[in-house]
């Protein structure tokens, strides 16, 4: 494997404050070739000002464009809040579907995590639509995840049979004291959105002594099996697992256990390359701190690490919580002071990967695009 070219998607250097953070980046592919890189802007990576951005290019990354930018239009129904996340999919040739994660933010002094509890603020996760490239919105309509309180994992997934999957993960709200119980589920929609009115259980260990957090989901481009691939985190010894893997029946009914990759990983997404070739995409945190990607010529199975490729190097230092065993406290601390991470990707039709992810320091957070030719 190899990076073939690079560059910026968003530099939060020069930018103004509300717009320094960039994080949380996601990536569809229109069919008109058009590149759509959806993220959360604020001016830090957690803040009360963040909002959903959305970039695009029509030349495979040489270029980029700002199409939206919803800074100031964090308020719902009359109720102050942020978003912390958002992404794009083409459900019809020109329609996009948006999926944004909203919290509450009418107290601005509750920090976003329980100090005591460790339960998360009331959120919502939404979806809206657009008919122009993504420059202009409609209202955003809640999609229900009772009785968990969820947030979305992803964009939608389009499945082999039409039907869509929305990926989501559920922990426990904000006064819960009881311990958390996190799994990992997909809400489906037989009517192309406008309905979702089944939910699966993806994965969730039985005896919660792991977690499987951040699930991606793909699907095998000829037999429609899915795939989805989990940061994986151990409760009972604080530590951060390998990479976890599970495959779906085409339908996303039925799921395989989830199973180790050997993978040395977080956030991780899989991209379909054709046929059984699969390529991750995963946050390393321990030295040396970075994106990397690595190669499977069997959905998954097992992994060549011997053409495992560097997307990027962080250079800025020790990530925060990079080994050893973290209290849950200690893990949302961790992930606020991260300086990099959220990489996703999607396959080019000329056989190559375009992947994102976003970089920087302590201040500054940029979004970064890699196109990567996996070899023969």
């Amino acid at each position: 494997m190899q990076i073939v070219a690079d560059g910026v998607i968003w530099d939060g250097n020069d930018a103004p404050i509300e717009h320094r953070t960039c994080v949380r980046t996601n990536v569809s592919l229109a069919s008109d070739g058009t590149l759509y890189v959806a993220f959360r802007w604020g001016s830090a990576r957690e803040s009360l000002d963040g909002h959903e951005g959305l970039m695009a290019s029509v030349d495979m990354g040489e270029t980029w464009e700002v199409r939206f930018d919803g800074c100031g239009m964090g308020s719902w129904d009359g109720v102050p809040g942020e978003v912390k996340g958002f992404e794009t999919f083409e459900t019809a040739p020109g329609e996009l579907l948006g999926t944004g994660l909203w919290s509450d933010a009418s107290d601005p002094d509750a920090p976003f995590i329980h100090p005591e509890t460790q339960g998360l603020l009331p959120m919502r996760i939404f979806h809206t639509d657009s008919s122009d490239g993504g420059r202009t919105w409609g209202p955003r309509r809640r999609i229900e995840t009772p009785p968990y309180p969820g947030s979305p994992c992803s964009h939608v997934v389009r499945l082999s049979n039409g039907s869509l999957a929305q990926p989501y993960e559920y922990w426990k709200v904000y006064e819960d004291p009881s311990p958390a119980r996190p799994g990992a589920r997909i809400l489906l929609s037989h009517d192309d959105g406008a309905t979702w009115d089944e939910d699966v259980l993806v994965a969730e260990h039985p005896d919660n002594a792991l977690y499987y957090w951040d699930q991606r989901i793909d699907v095998h481009p000829e037999t429609g099996q899915l795939v989805a691939m989990f940061w994986t985190h151990s409760p009972v010894t604080g530590e951060v697992q390998e990479v976890h893997v599970a495959w779906g029946s085409p339908d996303g009914r039925s799921w395989s256990i989830p199973q180790g990759t050997g993978l040395p990983g977080q956030h991780c997404q899989g991209v379909p390359l054709g046929g059984d070739r699969l390529l991750a995409i995963y946050s390393r945190r321990s030295d040396p701190p970075g994106i990397v990607a690595s190669i499977s010529e069997d959905f998954g199975h097992t992994w060549d690490r011997a053409k495992d490729l560097n997307v990027y190097d962080s250079g800025v230092g020790t990530e925060s919580g990079a080994s050893g065993s973290r209290e849950q406290a200690d893990l949302w601390a961790d992930m606020v002071a991260w300086r990099f991470g959220h990489p996703r990707g999607v396959m080019l039709p000329n056989g190559e990967a375009f992947v994102v992810y976003y970089g920087g320091d302590d201040t500054v957070k940029s979004a970064r695009w890699a196109r990567i030719s996996p070899g023969s």
